[in-house]
């Protein structure tokens, strides 16, 4: 007995309801499918003449005639992207209706369908705790639903179908991404292993796959931030804690790829500086105000002693801090209820030739130290004292390799000394003018 009408396109005098913003699941449809349950025909009849002329953003409607439960659950499997089900509650039993909705909600798991009961027999109505485990979106008496009430009752259940359909593609659509980015970040990781000992084709290589990561990660963030606006704009706070966790996460990721990409670059001999004269004071205060959370965080204390005469620097202030920064979070990743001292001086080598100058810059720890053997490697990348050190304090190793090839490339120099359990001391130092001759 069931069947699924044709197209009501009989004239052009439709009642059209239409929205003006662009849905995904309008792009997916070109109708509604509407299922009709009840174990009466004339109710659907009634139905199909009060809705044969409504339209909701330019698509019609298409109904599915069910005239039992039974007959109903073999249509929603048959027909999973069913909109919206008008369901009567009493028909072989008095809570077949009910049934059926646990049925959908429970063992074919389609949140998606709206469900709006009716009934003939208003004592029938289920209670409240019954309505809200199945997701039950409205209940109506058949006579009380007037033509105009039933065109408003479906206008509003295909808005809410639109919108949750909208959400849980969009939900699909960021769950491919990520699952694309775990692949691409399992890729990565097995090419920077290969990337140490690799030659300058294999360099470049790794650089333009940095590239490609960057792409699906920034897409990742920027549809994370638009699924944020929109739970909270509908109401949704239940997505918002783990939007925050994907948004932190694939920033930390972004922040790899930069990683990756600038060893990259140095390694194929392709980064270029930027040589500008900028304040050293300025510089040092904006990358302590930057670390100070990460140094706080394990219970350390922070000192600096900065020379009075500083004053101005010729350089890449942008690698100088990066310089600086990573050297400082090394040190606050390896120290914990310790002391981190920064000195920053002036230092003349040659006497003879005073425009030489040079700036250091002094990081000491009181962290966990290394040996003479440990000391050897940290300037290489993907390096870290140990598999262990790496699982327990996180990184890539990439922090200090880089630093290590930048003071190279502006004619400085990054030196180590370390005890284990004594600590270590970081010394950077860089030309305090370096002319735009001298770049790469």
């Amino acid at each position: 007995m069931s069947k699924i009408s044709e197209d009501p396109h009989a004239d052009d005098d439709r009642l059209v309801f239409d929205e003006e913003a662009q849905h995904v699941s309008a792009d997916k449809v070109d109708h509604w499918k509407i299922m009709l349950v009840d174990d009466i025909a004339e109710a659907h009849h009634v139905t199909r003449l009060a809705l044969q002329k409504f339209e909701f953003e330019d698509k019609p409607l298409r109904f599915i005639s069910a005239y039992s439960a039974k007959e109903a659950q073999e249509l929603i499997e048959a027909h999973p992207d069913t909109a919206l089900i008008l369901l009567d509650v009493v028909m072989e039993e008095n809570d077949s209706g009910l049934q059926l909705a646990r049925y959908i909600r429970k063992i074919l798991k389609n949140r998606l369908v709206r469900i709006i009961l009716r009934t003939g027999q208003p004592g029938h109505a289920p209670e409240e705790e019954v309505i809200l485990a199945y997701d039950i979106n409205d209940y109506k008496v058949k006579t009380e639903l007037t033509r105009e009430k039933l065109m408003t009752t479906v206008l509003g259940a295909l808005r809410s179908y639109r919108d949750i359909q909208t959400v849980e593609i969009n939900r699909q659509e960021l769950t491919q991404l990520l699952t694309d980015l775990e692949k691409s970040h399992t890729d990565l990781a097995q090419a920077k292993e290969a990337a140490e000992a690799a030659n300058q084709a294999k360099t470049a290589f790794l650089a333009n796959m940095s590239h490609e990561l960057r792409t699906p990660l920034s897409a990742i963030l920027g549809y994370t931030q638009l699924l944020h606006e929109d739970a909270r704009e509908h109401g949704y706070t239940d997505f918002e804690a783990d939007l925050g966790k994907i948004q932190r996460a694939g920033e930390h990721l972004l922040h790899l790829v930069d990683e990756v990409l600038d060893i990259a670059r140095l390694q194929a001999e392709k980064l270029e500086l930027q040589i500008e004269p900028f304040d050293i004071k300025a510089m040092v205060e904006t990358v302590i105000k930057r670390i100070h959370p990460a140094i706080v965080a394990n219970g350390n204390t922070l000192t600096t002693e900065l020379a009075d005469d500083l004053g101005t620097m010729t350089s890449d202030s942008g690698r100088v801090r990066q310089i600086l920064r990573n050297i400082l979070d090394n040190a606050a990743k390896f120290t914990q209820q310790g002391q981190i001292t920064l000195n920053v001086r002036r230092t003349v080598p040659d006497p003879t030739d005073p425009a030489q100058a040079y700036i250091i810059f002094q990081v000491s720890d009181t962290g966990i130290g290394m040996n003479p053997e440990q000391t050897e490697h940290i300037f290489k990348a993907f390096t870290q004292v140990d598999m262990s050190t790496r699982r327990k304090y996180g990184g890539t190793g990439l922090g200090l390799a880089i630093s290590h090839s930048l003071c190279r490339l502006m004619g400085g120099e990054i030196s180590v000394e370390s005890d284990p359990g004594q600590g270590s001391t970081f010394t950077v130092q860089l030309p305090l003018k370096l002319s735009k001759s001298q770049k790469p």
